[in-house]
């Protein structure tokens, strides 16, 4: 039997996933078979949920390849919010089997979800996958030259070679070079918000999960925005990322369900002012992905990385917009 790195790193995080699950569950006092139900309803559930949603993102391809495709999982392809869909799911079933408060399992999930996740953005390392730009094309020797100058960062180095080794970089199978580590990066910001979930203090039921959720999605925006690898591409050029699609119609779902949540305590202004800066945050997501496409005549000035810090920024004020929602309807504050 293979045994393929990809598949053993996936497994160690689940493992990984599941210790912090057992602690967050005992510290929510919750039943002594909720982690354990929990884990067994959700590896199944991820697994399946992935599996097909990355298929119905490349239905044509999937057809040409023919739906026995689908059981070959030695042959990779997962996509990221089959996998939510699924652990969602399989957090409503353990609820109802184990007779517990819904928003209190999610809450106890929280944490432990972002680890989970923290760790198979590092597990792209093995597969090769979660790549950028090349670090040789990002920075320019010459900005005064135009054929020299590749407009993607405002910084000019001569030797970029130091930048080509882990954890900056991940030497590309197929040509040989080497393109920024978008995984270890996202993998560190998930560590950071790991902290911040593990350390936040609410009072109401739901608020820690809804903005775990909101930290979450923004996150998958900075990624799917910075990939430059086998990312999911729909539109008849092929410039709109998947991805960022549907994490933006999550984190709208999202904000939509918080401000719902939150309706007894919420005011007028509130209630216009978090979606109308949610819409803003992605309007500028928008903008920049454009700019990056050099598609924008007035924003063609804006290098690379510049447009992608406003990108984050953006990202990160929508979690913000969205934990903040969250908050309306707890005691504590944000």
């Amino acid at each position: 039997m293979r045994v393929y790195p990809y598949g053993v790193c996936l497994a160690v995080s689940a493992c990984m996933g599941i210790a912090l699950l057992i602690r967050q569950c005992a510290h929510a006092r919750l039943r002594s078979s909720t982690a354990s139900t929990l884990s067994l309803t959700a590896i199944p559930l991820m697994l399946l949920g992935s599996r097909l949603f990355f298929c119905l993102f490349r239905f044509s391809w999937f057809l040409d390849k023919g739906v026995v495709w689908f059981f070959r999982f030695d042959e990779g392809g997962l996509e990221f919010f089959g996998g939510l869909a699924g652990g969602l799911l399989a957090l409503l079933i353990t609820a109802r089997i184990t007779k517990q408060s819904t928003w209190r399992l999610m809450d106890a999930a929280a944490a432990p979800g972002m680890l989970t996740y923290g760790l198979i953005r590092l597990s792209d390392l093995a597969a090769h996958q979660g790549y950028g730009w090349p670090v040789a094309d990002w920075f320019s020797v010459d900005a005064a030259d135009p054929e020299e100058f590749t407009g993607m960062s405002l910084f000019h180095l001569e030797d970029a070679s130091f930048f080509e080794r882990l954890p900056f970089a991940i030497e590309d199978p197929y040509y040989g070079d080497w393109r920024w580590a978008v995984c270890v990066l996202v993998a560190l910001l998930a560590f950071l918000l790991l902290f911040r979930l593990l350390t936040l203090k609410t009072r109401r039921e739901g608020t820690l999960s809804l903005t775990g959720l909101g930290m979450l999605l923004s996150l998958t925006a900075i990624c799917e925005s910075l990939r430059q690898d086998d990312v999911t591409k729909w539109g008849v050029a092929g410039v709109i990322k998947a991805g960022e699609v549907m994490a933006a119609v999550c984190l709208a779902l999202l904000l939509a369900l918080a401000l719902m949540r939150a309706r007894a305590r919420i005011r007028r202004g509130q209630l216009v002012m978090l979606p109308a800066a949610a819409l803003c945050c992605m309007g500028v997501i928008l903008a920049m992905e454009f700019a990056l496409e050099k598609k924008i005549s007035f924003l063609t000035f804006l290098p690379m990385d510049m447009c992608y810090l406003i990108i984050i920024i953006a990202a990160f004020a929508i979690a913000w917009v969205t934990g903040r929602a969250a908050f309306l309807g707890d005691d504590a504050d944000p």
